[in-house]
């Protein structure tokens, strides 16, 4: 076990978990151009299939298929069985002051662990930059202001967690002006008019940005 780690990762710093393969372009870069890989235990030999190699594993190390000391990094044993691996690492992830973080291969197989993993990424935005990167989109939790990079015609959906919060849009095709999104389809599938879009909420809001390929 890591005894003295040194908690100064270089950015882009990728948390790597055990979901769907990763298939999509944007998360294979993401991947690629990743400074430092974190990895939950259980996720690791997928990683390694992918030819990627962690700086660090994160877990309670009982999902592994060798033993901890035949990986070649470092790794750090997270014993809370009340918690699952994204919320261990995320806990981990901000007590060691890591304020930006993409996440890959949080999504797919489990509907359950796909909600959860939702209400994570809501849970730590205030406390950290997380981006939600899956096959089918990339995911953020967004609680005011934010510009958004976009292609034209890129689907663009809003859900809001409180019936009360207030969202106004600039750049899609639907604006949206200061208004509830108090339907559960209101905030689906609006259209991104350009190479920007702004998003302004008083509350949290999930905002996906659908792939385009």
């Amino acid at each position: 076990m890591v005894s003295a780690l040194n908690p100064q990762f270089k950015q882009p710093i990728v948390l790597f978990g055990n979901g769907e393969n990763p298939s999509h372009s944007i998360e294979l870069n993401t991947l690629k151009n990743a400074s430092t890989i974190l990895c939950a235990d259980g996720a690791v030999d997928k990683l390694l299939s992918l030819e990627f190699i962690p700086d660090l594993i994160l877990g309670d190390l009982d999902s592994l298929s060798r033993n901890p000391s035949d990986y070649s990094c470092d790794f750090i044993h997270l014993p809370d069985q009340s918690k699952n691996d994204l919320e261990k690492s995320l806990e981990w992830c901000f007590e060691k002051n890591i304020e930006k973080l993409s996440l890959v291969g949080f999504s797919g197989k489990r509907d359950d662990h796909n909600m959860a993993t939702l209400f994570l990424l809501a849970e730590y935005s205030d406390k950290m930059d997380l981006i939600l990167y899956t096959n089918h989109s990339t995911i953020l939790c967004i609680n005011g202001q934010r510009e958004f990079d976009s292609l034209a015609g890129q689907k663009i959906s809003m859900i809001s967690l409180r019936p009360s919060t207030k969202v106004t849009s600039y750049g899609l095709k639907f604006p949206i002006k200061d208004a509830s999104l108090d339907s559960t389809t209101r905030g689906i599938s609006n259209i991104a008019k350009g190479s920007r879009f702004l998003i302004n909420t008083n509350g949290p809001i999930w905002v996906f940005l659908n792939h385009t390929e």
